[in-house]
């Protein structure tokens, strides 16, 4: 008897470990984000969501705000499943009743959880078709010794960045220097600027820091000829992100 219910409290176990973590890879796609507003109100698992809605951004449009609500309805679709698996463990445990509710509590959770996925990706999709293309302000020091210009949206998608859970943004920049002495210096892997994401302040917007950015031979032999060269880089859509203002390329010390 006493081994028949270890088997089952361990196969109870093993079966919570595995859908914590399909519930975990479902909720790690967008980042919770936000300024002042107001909050949402969903049906279902929804209803528990809230979330601080920021006004549009100039450049970003509404993405952070996208990002912020799937957030939210993410984070509170996991938190009812725990509450509910927790009640079913209290009232059941590992008999066969319990394994039982538990089964459909996986499946009515992984099923909203689709839902709001579906959603997402949705509004993402119809989002991000006005910003494709469009053009991001670029600040740079001079004393870098490179110029950067024509920075534009390349892509958004809800590719998972560690521990940031965010939506990415991806962007081109061109890149140029006459600046002989910096030039001869380079080598391949270099990291000689690197950018910010932030406000009219001038102040970070992103957990993830400062980003250097690398030169590869190919494109370091484009520099010393006095080429253009254009590069990518990404940010992923974090907290105060609607407060963006500008792209800002500084030396990496």
């Amino acid at each position: 008897m006493g081994n028949n219910l270890g088997t089952k409290e361990m196969k109870k176990r093993f079966l919570t470990t595995l859908f914590c973590a399909g519930a975990f890879a479902s909720a790690l796609v967008l980042t919770s984000c936000g300024g002042g507003g107001s909050e949402s109100d969903g049906g279902g698992s929804s209803s528990k969501a809230s979330y601080t809605k920021s006004p549009k951004n100039e450049f970003l449009g509404d993405m952070v705000n996208i990002a912020s609500e799937y957030s939210a309805k993410f984070k509170a679709n996991e938190e009812e499943c725990k509450e509910a698996r927790q009640k079913n463990n209290d009232k059941y445990g590992g008999s066969d009743k319990g394994e039982e509710n538990y089964a459909k509590l996986n499946t009515k959770y992984k099923e909203q959880g689709k839902k709001i996925m579906e959603e997402a990706n949705a509004a993402i999709a119809k989002e991000k078709a006005a910003l494709i293309g469009k053009t991001l302000p670029v600040d740079f020091d001079a004393a870098t010794g490179f110029a950067i210009s024509d920075c534009k949206v390349k892509d958004v998608s809800n590719y998972v960045q560690p521990r940031t859970n965010a939506i990415t943004l991806s962007f081109t920049y061109k890149v140029k220097s006459t600046d002989a002495n910096i030039l001869k210096n380079l080598c391949s892997l270099d990291f000689p600027i690197a950018y910010d994401f932030v406000d009219a302040s001038g102040n970070a917007l992103t957990e993830h820091g400062r980003q250097p950015v690398s030169f590869s031979n190919d494109r370091l032999k484009q520099l010393r000829n006095g080429e253009t060269v254009e590069k990518e880089g990404w940010v992923s859509l974090e907290p105060g992100m609607a407060n963006f203002a500008k792209v800002k390329f500084v030396k990496n010390d």
